[in-house]
């Protein structure tokens, strides 16, 4: 039996830490924090510390720590799941369900649920419908040359064009009710009361996480005389379905990408699945709506290189510029293909197949060219005054690369291929760049991209790597936003540290805060969870433990009245510098005396720099 995380959350924040190891042992409280006799090892003085704050445990002795679950099942000798069962009987929440049995007790796995239950409604309704919207249907696909194993790989599915058909389903087959349907997006209420299905009379697309979970639904128009709402439409948002965080097919394209090392980004549904019928799987689908950081983020877990696919026409170039900025900003690598005019991948790959479409890939360019394309296209390269336009335009491109070396190949890319001055550019890329920061101020996107770095978990935790961790647990919030916001996890060397700041970002952009104790529920390194914990106890002076024999206890001496916000900003200059040094003495090996004297310049420069 898996418990879920939405239910694990609710049982480890109806228990506090304190209350439950005061059940089993004597804790004491000393200042703003708890202290008492380790149970998990011979202990003379109190080493085991209690943070309420962060809902934690840790023993300076034996280095135990963890969160409440970990604290029951270890002192219980019981497994993880006993322990959340037994903490849940303690404040009266019910786990009360057999195996094979699922949860819906609360919102979020009620909503997986009942989105479970209408893709599986949806998909056996297309496969079992009779007269004419069966032959409706079948011809439909036929024209879009749509596959029976596709629609089956894809769960594609169909919404009868009845009003009441899918709600009228869940009344006379389930427990939900209108208002959990109301809630999923999948019932709407008018103005009198009265209850509709949000999809009727159309083709349904399951939206999957990259976990497999259905989240949401796309509809697609298939009748003439179906006036009410556009040709594609969404289930509104939920809780658990945000269109900005979620990319459609990931979930079936994700080996692809690890193994090719690049993901092609389309626009809609057929578009993904037709390459995909074809054999071209490591892609996705933005599903019509911007591509977001957060889209990113995912699909930096498993390639760093982007292929962009555009529609050729102006208007579509156009909006998709800022895509090519915020992945830029990213620091993943981009490029791009255009299709013929009037054409989009699925009747591309439909006409002419999968090695030319392959053949396109394999053409792709750098967005220095592909704006270059668009501005021959619209006859705006032929004065002085449009080429300056043109070359200002490409700069303002460049300036959003984090990476300086990038910045000067590409500099020198344009200055050879337009027959300009390199200094010239860099003036012109340093102005840019002034305008820029202003704009962005400390944000940086960079912050939140895996870099596929190798790491060794048994390197040693540099002390820039432990602060890390203690300032995104005990900073202010404005400390922690800085951190996010700034931190490169290029930056990091050991791969438990590595993990820990990713769960912390992963956290942060869902929950606007660090929720330690959260985190060690979704952890399973011992050392990583041992870590946190030792991070998190409250730290205080040795004077407030008189009573306490000061040669045996293990405390962290801090000073009072810290300045987090300074000190997430010089841990950042630190990181870089060190970084910088790194790269010296690799410069050092090469005996690249010019390259040594410009990186000592940086090192200088970021040291004088005010933030």
């Amino acid at each position: 039996m898996r418990i879920p995380t939405e239910k694990l959350n609710e049982v480890s924040q109806a228990n506090n830490i304190v209350d439950v190891i005061s059940q089993y042992i004597p804790v004491k409280k000393k200042g703003k924090t708890f202290v008492a006799l380790c149970p998990f090892h011979p202990d003379k003085n109190p080493s085991l510390h209690i943070s309420q704050e962060k809902q934690v445990f840790f023993c300076f002795g034996c280095k135990k720590g963890g969160n409440v679950f970990r604290f029951v099942q270890d002192y219980e000798k019981i497994s993880f799941n006993e322990a959340v069962l037994k903490l849940a009987e303690r404040v009266g929440i019910k786990i009360a369900f057999k195996k094979g049995d699922v949860d819906i007790s609360n919102e979020i796995s009620k909503l997986y649920e009942i989105n479970k239950i209408a893709a599986k409604y949806f998909y056996n309704n297309l496969l079992n419908i009779k007269g004419s919207e069966k032959d409706f249907l079948n011809e439909y696909f036929k024209v879009r040359k749509i596959k029976k194993n596709t629609i089956v790989k894809f769960g594609l599915g169909y919404a009868s064009r009845g009003w009441n058909n899918l709600s009228s389903y869940f009344l006379d087959n389930t427990d939900f009710t209108i208002e959990d349907l109301r809630l999923a997006g999948l019932v709407k209420i008018n103005e009198k009361g009265s209850f509709y299905d949000t999809f009727r009379g159309r083709l349904i697309f399951p939206i999957f996480n990259e976990n497999d979970k259905v989240v949401g639904f796309g509809a697609r128009k298939l009748f003439e005389d179906d006036e009410i709402e556009g040709k594609y439409i969404n289930t509104q948002e939920t809780k658990i379905y945000q269109k900005r965080q979620i990319l459609y097919g990931l979930n079936f394209a994700k080996d692809s990408i690890r193994a090719k090392d690049f993901v092609l980004i389309v626009e809609g549904y057929f578009d993904l699945i037709s390459l995909s019928q074809a054999g071209i799987n490591n892609v996705v689908a933005t599903s019509g709506t911007a591509l977001t950081l957060e889209q990113l983020k995912l699909l930096s877990r498993y390639t760093q290189n982007i292929i962009l696919n555009f529609d050729s026409d102006i208007a579509g170039v156009k909006a998709s510029k800022a895509g090519i900025q915020l992945i830029l900003e990213t620091g993943m690598n981009l490029n791009i293909i255009t299709l013929p005019e009037n054409q989009d991948p699925d009747s591309f790959i439909n006409i002419y197949g999968k090695d030319e479409f392959e053949k396109l890939i394999n053409k792709k360019v750098s967005f220095i060219d592909f704006v270059s394309s668009v501005y021959k296209k619209e006859n705006k390269l032929n004065t002085a005054e449009e080429k300056t336009e043109f070359i200002k335009e490409i700069i303002s491109f460049i300036v959003r690369i984090p990476d300086k070396i990038k910045r000067a190949f590409y500099i020198k890319e344009i200055s050879t291929k337009y027959g300009l001055y390199e200094s010239d550019l860099r003036d012109e890329l340093e102005k840019s760049m002034k305008t820029y920061r202003k704009e962005t101020s400390t944000k940086s996107a960079s912050s939140f991209i895996n870099t596929n770095k190798k790491l060794n978990k048994e390197s040693e935790i540099q002390k820039v790597e432990s602060d890390l961790i203690e300032l995104f647990i005990h900073g202010t919030p404005e400390a922690v936003e800085y951190l996010v916001y700034n931190v490169e996890l290029d930056f990091i060397e050991n791969e438990i540290v590595y993990n820990i700041i990713c769960k912390f970002l992963d956290e942060y952009t869902n929950e606007g805060k660090i929720d330690v104790a959260k985190i060690t529920n979704d952890l399973d390194d011992e050392k990583a969870i041992q870590l946190i914990s030792e991070k998190s106890v409250p730290r205080y002076d040795l004077s407030e433990y008189d009573d306490f024999d000061r040669h045996t206890l293990i405390f962290s001496v801090t000073k009072k009245n810290i300045d987090y916000l300074k000190a997430a900003k010089d841990l950042i200059k630190k990181f870089k510098i060190v970084k910088i040094r790194k790269e010296i003495e690799e410069l050092k090996k090469k005996g690249n005396h010019n390259g040594i004297l410009q990186k000592q310049k940086e090192i200088k420069e970021i040291q004088k720099s005010e933030d």
